[in-house]
């Protein structure tokens, strides 16, 4: 009897080695207190304005890359924790595009992957969103032009679900000539995700005058919740933070939390963070996969970092 369970073992531990049986299946994700204060540095590369996307039980990721010949480079993981790249959204710059690839946004729709992403355009150098879409998480990304203009800017995408509606929220008005302040837009999508409908409304408003954009919503329970960053994003002296607001509707009124931010620097390793999204483990933990400078380490870039959030009995969102 002892022999025979022996002899087991011995096999299924060759079944291993030899990669027959995976042991990937259970993500290793950020155990207690991991990550607190200054969340866990994932990509120690330039990274900014990461995106995250769960298929199944692999994470698809993709950040900002500007002026780079090969615009938003793809990453994947199992486990959020350990990231390899995998290409790019476009081998080659998008025909009506002259640069500028900044905060890409991943979502999935009916087994394919839109890309919604700001470039500016060719035509007057004007930024504008536009819109890919893939076959599936690792396939390759067919062009489908801009999609959202609003006056001088329009940058920083994010699309959710309210039932069976889509929606798209951008930043607006950063760069208009009347100097109003900043606003963050909402607007139905068609069900195909590749056109606008009805007209726009505003989410929030920067009546601080101290930035918003980078947003993201998501829901849980009775409150629908933004997250938004504040602040310096991208100067050596970056004091980049993220704070929320919460709706009982996606129309509003929106209520911002007298605590903000939520996440910011501890003065520790990092020197500032934000613009990033939020995802859910198969067991329904929450992640923030964003970007942060790290002190002494500015000329390296945007590194990607993640936290843990959770919903406080206070009924806000709070870091974990």
């Amino acid at each position: 009897m002892k022999t025979n369970l022996i002899k087991a073992l011995l096999a299924f531990s060759l079944l291993i080695v030899t990669g027959t049986i995976s042991c990937e299946a259970t993500p290793l994700l950020l155990t207690e207190g991991e990550g607190r204060g200054d969340g866990l540095l994932v990509i120690d590369a330039d990274a900014p304005d990461p995106t995250v996307i769960r298929i199944g039980k692999t994470y698809y990721a993709a950040a900002t890359s500007g002026n780079k010949p090969h615009a938003y480079q793809r990453y994947r993981s199992k486990n959020l924790k350990t990231w390899e790249p995998m290409g790019f959204i476009f081998d080659e710059w998008p025909e009506w595009t002259s640069g500028s690839f900044w905060a890409p946004e991943l979502f999935e729709l009916d087994g394919k992957i839109m890309c919604y992403y700001t470039a500016r355009q060719k035509s007057d150098s004007t930024s504008c969103i536009g819109v890919a879409m893939a076959e599936g998480p690792e396939g390759k990304f067919v062009d489908y032009g801009p999609l959202v203009r609003t006056t001088n800017e329009a940058i920083d995408a994010f699309v959710f679900r309210d039932g069976d509606q889509l929606y798209i929220t951008w930043k607006a008005y950063g760069l208009d000539p009347s100097k109003r302040p900043i606003e963050l837009l909402c607007q139905r999508l068609s069900s195909d995700g590749l056109h606008l409908e009805g007209e726009p409304f505003m989410l929030l408003r920067d009546d601080e005058r101290q930035g918003m954009e980078g947003q993201c919503v998501f829901k849980e329970g009775d409150w629908w919740y933004l997250l938004y960053s504040i602040r310096d994003c991208c100067s050596p002296r970056s004091d980049y933070a993220v704070s929320v607001a919460r709706s009982r509707t996606i129309q509003g009124p929106w209520e911002k939390y007298e605590g903000n931010p939520i996440l910011e620097s501890t003065g520790n390793k990092i020197q500032s963070c934000g613009h990033g999204t939020m995802v859910k483990t198969p067991k329904g933990a929450m992640y923030y996969l964003c970007h942060a400078y790290y002190f002494d380490r500015y000329e390296e870039g945007r590194k990607a970092v993640l936290y843990r959030l959770k919903i406080g009995k206070d009924g806000w969102v709070h870091q974990k």
